[in-house]
């Protein structure tokens, strides 16, 4: 979280600094927003390896992105940065696994150098597929982040004439529902985060210099003014109540801390301490101040009723939440600052010490600790995905490797490269048929691309393909016998093993697609059996019969579900009679948790992973319902009915929704086309159905959302664009014939299945096909989706794999 920054002689300058910056420590998955998607610094990531070697974790990538305080965002397989150079404040896109950048924007801003190093101060918000930032003179941003665009930009202090505060804007954008909501300003404004229009303004005066804090389910938020602390509602501004908290120089730089719902702990420097507040509609008392925390920037953590946070007099400190009695301190951190992760401190010390330390009640322990940076280090660090990202002062930004499984670390060689980008699962990345490589050929020669090598021997099968550190995986029916194959990204088979009986009635073949996960990968067969492989060496480490166990009934065109994998669990959906989905322990196989049954079968359908509130939800389809599955417990939080859009359902539903916005797109065949859900601001609940659109009755070749639009075709072999607000049909055009889509670098790569590839223009004008070829091997249906990774085209067809190369040279 945000840590209290120290400067010796000047110490205005340290605490603005901090506290828009640090987005906190750690979290399990994405770290899209400021302290994280629950807004304390607490994260929920488990199986990071704590343990280093005396040098510490291996730095997987360095970028140097100009001077600032400014922490990192981390959504979707993209870190989002802010740094000044040449007094010009950039916002950089990179990939989280290769540090590449993927764009940057740049905008003028004085660097504003006062006793402290200067830069930005406030972090990058990420909220769908927008990136939201603000500079220290209020210049709001809101970002396409595929692409950098500019969606709209607002010069807040000069155009709603707005008083500059001393130090400048360091809160970070808060968004909530349509909201984007900022520390601007007496106390607080809001903008409508899609134009940035000004829905709410609350004085013209200095602001404070915290993030606004949401609490009451989002309905209240919580900031700093310049002497005290507010809350307003979230919709109108309205003020709730105001606690005077007065320091020295005007500064409340730390963000407070909910206890729970009725009390909260707040903390500045500048010898002002800290407090427990106790809230009762629209009073606020005081239950307890002291001085044993003075967070002079940066924020304190909350870990079972003990507060743990850096006093600036650069002490960790343990107190007791209910006293506010001290537990403990250490001396030697600086202006450091912390987050929890796991159980775990993540400490970032002012000289560049990280450490990881057990959050103990009985004093200072340390699990491991390495200098990996030098200069000044006021920024939290952190943890999403396995790695943690860490910067100094003067803009280096690293990116540390604390995956669990060392081997999945390290890249097999591609020619005299190194392999760049993973496609590890069904739809890639995000499982939305989209790929952020650029670079690609916008025009393919009459025969197609450079065919750089294929492979035949496959076995009957419509599986795509996975791709690994540096291996490829897909499957295949030999002798009614299922096999996964491993190949390298030569074409080299480096090993082959069967995983049992496999899909031999109507229409025979693997379905499903590999799921490569730390180290190992995941198949789930067309008879709904769970197998978990070593990905190197092919060694088969477990399997499970899910379907058996819990007494499913296979669909009549057999399992077609590939894995999804969310931290250390494995989902599937025997849909049976004890259970509908279930969670396994991805090392093991054992059950972790079991949805109960609603008399469903399983409908073809490759879940979603979808964020929303404070959940993480699983969403599926069954035969006759959409469901959304909590992914913490298995706990089913609703269930919509088909017939809402099919009229009476056809009980095939293979084509895994889209998620985007807080709204699901989902479509099957068979004349039954699909439709947009609203989901509810915490998740819990489908509140509408904005609209239904029949003609895209999408078999199962999938549908990808770009820019607004829905492309794919439907059962008549009709290529479709669909606006995604209204369900309006842009183009309805015959083509290539029915089959699978996907989006890179500008343009659709589309699947006939009759075996044509077409390279298309992404545009609502029409379905132009740019370039096509038919493949020159396999055999059957080309049913397999496509998959782009490293500047490659895959394309599997029948027994036969085809790479080619796209690269724009």
């Amino acid at each position: 979280m945000k840590t209290i920054n120290k400067v010796s002689n000047h110490k205005v300058l340290a605490i603005f600094i901090l506290s828009f910056f640090i987005a906190s420590a750690c979290l399990a998955g994405d770290w899209p927003n400021w302290r994280g998607p629950n807004y304390n610094g607490i994260s929920e990531e488990s199986g990071w390896n704590a343990n280093w070697p005396p040098e510490g974790p291996k730095v997987l990538w360095k970028n140097s992105i100009g001077i600032g305080f400014s922490n990192v965002a981390v959504s979707k397989g993209k870190v989002l940065a802010m740094g000044n150079t040449n007094n010009e404040d950039s916002v950089y896109c990179f990939d989280a696994e290769t540090g590449k950048e993927i764009w940057k924007k740049t905008y003028s801003q004085a660097l504003d150098p006062k006793w402290y190093e200067g830069g930005t101060l406030s972090s990058p918000v990420v909220d769908a597929n927008k990136v939201y930032t603000v500079s220290k003179d209020g210049k709001a941003y809101c970002f396409d982040t595929e692409t950098g665009k500019i969606v709209w930009n607002k010069d807040l202090l000069d155009e709603l004439k707005i008083k500059r505060s001393t130090w400048g804007v360091s809160g970070s954008p808060l968004i909530i529902d349509k909201l984007a909501i900022y520390n601007i300003g007496s106390s607080g404004l809001a903008l409508n985060k899609n134009d940035g229009s000004v829905v709410w303004q609350n004085g013209s005066g200095p602001s404070g210099y915290s993030t606004p804090l949401p609490f009451n389910n989002k309905k209240s938020i919580a900031l700093s003014g310049e002497e005290g602390i507010f809350a307003v509602e979230t919709q109108t501004g309205k003020q709730i109540w105001y606690h005077p908290w007065k320091t020295e120089n005007e500064v409340i730089a730390a963000d407070p801390l909910f206890i729970d719902e009725n009390t909260l702990f707040v903390s500045s420097g500048y010898n002002k301490g800290c407090g427990l507040l106790k809230i009762s509609g629209n009073t606020v008392s005081e239950v307890w101040t002291n001085k044993n925390i003075r967070n002079k920037m940066n924020g304190s953590v909350l870990w079972k009723e003990n507060i743990y946070g850096v006093d600036e007099g650069g002490k960790l400190v343990c107190i007791d939440v209910n006293t506010g009695n001290m537990r403990w301190s250490q001396e030697g951190f600086g202006q450091g600052c912390l987050g929890i992760a796991d159980g775990k401190l993540l400490v970032m010390a002012e000289k560049g010490n990280l450490v990881v330390a057990e959050p103990s009640t009985q004093g200072y322990k340390v699990i491991s600790q390495a200098k990996v940076l030098d200069g000044k280090c006021w920024t939290v660090p952190v943890l999403a995905n396995g790695r943690i990202y860490v910067r100094n002062s003067k803009g280096d930004l690293l990116c540390l490797d604390v995956k669990k499984n060392d081997s999945n670390n390290k890249s097999a060689a591609v020619d005299s490269d190194t392999l760049k980008k993973n496609w590890s699962q069904w739809q890639g990345p995000n499982r939305d048929n989209k790929s952020s490589e650029t670079g690609l050929l916008t025009q393919w020669p009459k025969d197609g691309p450079k065919l750089l090598w294929s492979a035949e021997g496959l076995g009957n099968g419509y599986s795509t393909v996975s791709i690994a550190d540096g291996l490829l995986y897909t499957t295949g029916i030999i002798n009614n016998e299922g096999f996964l194959f491993a190949y390298d990204l030569q074409g080299n088979l480096k090993w082959k093993q069967s995983y049992g009986a496999e899909w031999t009635q109507n229409r025979p073949g693997t379905r499903g697609t590999p799921t490569a996960s730390d180290g190992f990968v995941y198949v789930i067969s067309g008879t709904g059996n769970v197998s978990c492989f070593n990905s190197k060496s092919g060694e088969k480490k477990w399997s499970a019969d899910v379907f058996k166990e819990f007494k499913g009934e296979h669909p009549q065109w057999g399992v077609a579900e590939s894995p999804l994998i969310i931290g250390d669990l494995l989902i599937c959906t025997p849909g049976g009679q004890t259970a509908t989905m279930v969670a396994l322990d991805k090392k093991t196989g054992k059950i972790v948790w079991e949805s109960k049954s609603i008399g469903e079968k399983s409908s073809y359908c490759t879940p979603q992973l979808v964020e929303k509130g404070n959940k993480k939800i699983i969403v599926t389809m069954t035969d006759n319902f959409i469901i959304g599955v909590d992914a913490k417990d298995g706990n089913l939080l609703w269930q919509y009915d088909c017939k809402n859009y099919q009229g009476k359902p056809k009980d095939v539903n293979p084509n895994t929704p889209v998620y985007h916005d807080g709204f699901l797109y989902v479509t099957s065949g068979y004349g039954k086309g699909g439709a947009k859900l609203k989901l509810s601001e915490d998740g819990t609940k489908i509140e509408s159905q904005p609209w239904a659109n029949i003609t895209l009755d999408c078999h199962h070749g999938g549908v990808v959302l770009v820019d607004g639009f829905i492309y794919g075709s439907n059962m008549k072999g009709d290529w479709i664009c669909l606006n995604w607000n209204d369900g309006t049909v842009k183009y309805e055009t015959k083509s290539i014939g029915k089959g699978s889509v996907f989006y890179a670098d500008g343009m659709l790569y589309c699947f006939g299945e009759n075996g044509t590839v077409a390279l298309v223009k992404a545009s609502p004008e029409g379905f132009n096909v740019v370039s096509s070829f038919k493949t020159p091997k396999g055999d059957g249906m080309l049913w397999a989706h496509p998959v782009i990774c490293d500047g490659r085209l895959y394309v599997r067809h029948g027994n036969a794999m085809m790479v080619y190369d796209i690269k724009n040279q």
